[in-house]
């Protein structure tokens, strides 16, 4: 039996913050009803080091090259255990079908990466994030462009 479903992939990028939160719970909604399967994905952003870290990689301090890959290491691996407690949040409310990814780089073409070889039939995406003065504005400058660039419809949840 076919599925005629229109939303037979969700993709929901994960921020931790409230606004992408609120993405996850409207995006169960959506899969309990269409029985869509959702796509987690967090975003580690590979360029966003401390300061210190930047400074040392501009003077190609090599005893840094280390730490940095140790900084990536476990920002992913806090971000996978984020990812597994909302999966278990889907899973309790019904949407069984949810499976998660952690991808690295810039978040806007990680995200869209992703998405490309995901093919969703729906983004949900929260408006704002953890994104420093990307806070401030009244739609998050990552939510924005993916809307701008995603090869699907995309909704944005505030």
């Amino acid at each position: 039996m076919a599925n005629n479903t229109p939303f037979k992939k969700i993709m929901v990028p994960i921020d931790g913050s409230k606004y992408s939160r609120k993405a996850l719970l409207h995006a169960i909604g959506i899969a309990n009803k269409f029985k869509s399967k959702i796509y987690l994905v967090t975003a580690v952003d590979t360029t966003d080091f401390p300061p210190g870290m930047l400074l040392a990689l501009l003077k190609k301090d090599t005893r840094l090259e280390k730490s940095i890959g140790e900084f990536i290491v476990a920002a992913k691996s806090l971000a996978r255990k984020e990812l597994l407690a909302d999966v278990a949040i889907c899973k309790s409310k019904g949407a069984l079908d949810s499976y998660y990814e952690v991808v690295a780089g810039r978040p806007v073409e990680a995200i869209l990466k992703y998405e490309r070889g995901l093919h969703p039939d729906l983004i949900v995406i929260g408006s704002q994030g953890l994104h420093g003065v990307g806070q401030i504005k009244a739609l998050g400058s990552v939510s924005r462009k993916v809307s701008e660039l995603a090869k699907c419809p995309v909704m944005i949840i505030h």
